[in-house]
């Protein structure tokens, strides 16, 4: 990996912050632990991009649900027309 990957500066620092916490715990348990935050973390955020984007459709069809709220009738325009 690449030295910017913030993913693994993120990934490090968790594990590390586990270390100092844990000191009793085995490799395989902290490393389970910073594991299944980093899923939590992953989760939570796209789950926070999905409530945005169905906030977004919702609000795009409201917007234009509420320009036709009143039904109109087309044959109205046709009538006023000049008969040839």
């Amino acid at each position: 990996m690449s030295d910017d990957d913030s993913l693994e500066r993120a990934l490090r620092a968790m594990l590390q912050d586990d270390t100092d916490n844990h000191a009793g715990r085995s490799d395989d348990q902290r490393l389970d632990s910073v594991l299944h935050r980093a899923h939590l973390h992953g989760a939570a955020g796209d789950l926070l991009g999905l409530f945005s984007r169905w906030g977004w459709v919702l609000s795009e069809g409201g917007a234009r649900g509420l320009k036709h709220a009143r039904p109109t009738r087309r044959d109205a325009d046709n009538s006023k027309s000049p008969e040839l």
